[in-house]
């Protein structure tokens, strides 16, 4: 509706009911206008006085009464037009302040299965690469079977390689022949290396992707976790990450 539109560009409901009542009226008394508006008389006054405050309707006097001529539609798409280009002009000051606080963390708290799910969801939406550590073992006490298996599937779909450390385990084998069937088909996007666990128990899953490190408890007695968006941090493990993954890596060649 064109009411709906109206008020999409800014003007409220009564008065985008009013500007169109006055449009097709082609100008009126407010009584007339009110009726055509279906709106309250005395309202009407007032989103009428607003209205030629914004330049889209004009009054004058007939008959000792208030008379109200509506404007060119194109007096709208203007001033629409002259906000844009405001708009476009301040984008760089307003951009500036927003990289002033680059350095500035932010972070998202979440609990319960759906806010873990979120955190995932949120790595899905990465542009690079997925670095990162977990469990295999216990990721399936955490969320449902169902689940990881999309989330899986959707990693694949979407081409985001990543590259993960966890404890090795019959079960954390059993994940890859679960979850990933076609491993050796789908390892340019998948790769993860398997470490001892006696030496390096991981009970949490940590992702490093973008500007982000997400932290996702994997036991099922605190389903908490947390978005922490910071280039700094980010940066920080990401070579943390890289370090572990070289001694990894060597350790796996010898």
């Amino acid at each position: 509706m064109l009411e709906n539109d109206l008020s999409a560009l800014g003007l409220t409901d009564e008065e985008a009911k009013v500007y169109l009542a006055v449009l097709e009226l082609g100008g009126s008394y407010v009584s007339a206008i009110a009726k055509k508006a279906g709106v309250h008389r005395v309202s009407c006054y007032h989103t009428l006085d607003n209205l030629v405050k914004k330049g889209l309707v004009s009054s004058l006097s007939r008959n000792n009464m208030k008379y109200f001529t509506v404007e060119s539609p194109r007096v709208l798409v203007n001033q629409l037009e002259e906000k844009y280009t405001k708009a476009q002009k301040l984008l760089p000051e307003l951009l500036s302040l927003t990289n002033s606080l680059a350095y500035k963390p932010k972070i998202q708290y979440y609990e319960g299965l759906n806010g873990l799910k979120n955190i995932f969801e949120d790595t899905l939406d990465s542009e690079g690469e997925i670095l990162g550590y977990t469990n295999l073992a216990a990721l399936p006490e955490v969320l449902p079977d169902e689940y990881i298996r999309k989330y899986a599937k959707n990693k694949i779909d979407n081409e985001i390689k990543s590259r993960m450390l966890s404890p090795i385990s019959d079960d954390a084998l059993g994940y890859i022949d679960k979850y990933y069937p076609n491993y050796e088909e789908t390892i340019e996007f998948v790769e993860i290396l398997f470490i001892n666990p006696k030496e390096f128990m991981i009970e949490y899953e940590i992702n490093i992707y973008e500007d982000k490190v997400s932290i996702i408890s994997l036991n099922s007695d605190e389903i908490i976790g947390l978005i922490l968006q910071s280039p700094v941090y980010a940066r920080t493990q990401r070579a943390i990450f890289n370090l572990a993954w070289l001694g990894a890596t060597s350790f796996v060649a010898r």
